[in-house]
């Protein structure tokens, strides 16, 4: 464990527009029983999750616009946590649009309820699942401590 290590940090701000955006857009998959915008939204999770969130055009659109017009906090979190919460995001909205491109919709709408459901937590409320999933991961030793180190000792917000 290297506890000199700084961990990365997110405005929460950009955080909880770029789940607002996951709510718009999930509700209108919904709505419209459009697999296709689960694809999407499951490819600027990937940007986010697994590449760098600098070329998610959520994250562009949060930081560029969204942020600074929403009432939310500009307080500074951990960024790796929801790294974690938005590889959850690319597998709920791929099994969601993989679903959906396959006829079977009832299932797309089922699992983009889910996603739907995380991101109002989030966008309204704060709370982050794929956060304390990711803090209970590490305090069972199923995810190393040096990958969070404040996750380990601190509750995540």
């Amino acid at each position: 464990m290297n506890n000199n290590k700084i961990p990365e940090r997110v405005k929460e701000q950009n955080v909880r527009t770029i789940a607002l955006q996951v709510v718009l857009i999930s509700t209108f998959a919904i709505l419209f029983k459009q697999p296709i915008l689960m694809l999407l939204l499951s490819a600027d999770f990937i940007l986010r999750a697994l590449i760098n969130s600098k070329y998610s055009p959520l994250a562009i659109i949060s930081r560029k616009f969204l942020a600074d017009i929403l009432p939310f906090r500009n307080k500074i979190i951990l960024l790796r946590p929801k790294k974690f919460a938005a590889s959850i995001g690319v597998i709920l909205s791929l099994a969601a649009g993989i679903f959906g491109l396959i006829g079977q919709t009832a299932i797309m709408i089922y699992i983009t309820g889910i996603l739907l459901t995380f991101s109002v937590l989030e966008t309204f409320f704060k709370f982050c699942a794929g956060c304390r999933i990711f803090s209970i991961l590490i305090r069972l030793n199923i995810i190393s401590e040096d990958k969070c180190i404040d996750c380990s000792v601190t509750t995540v917000e």
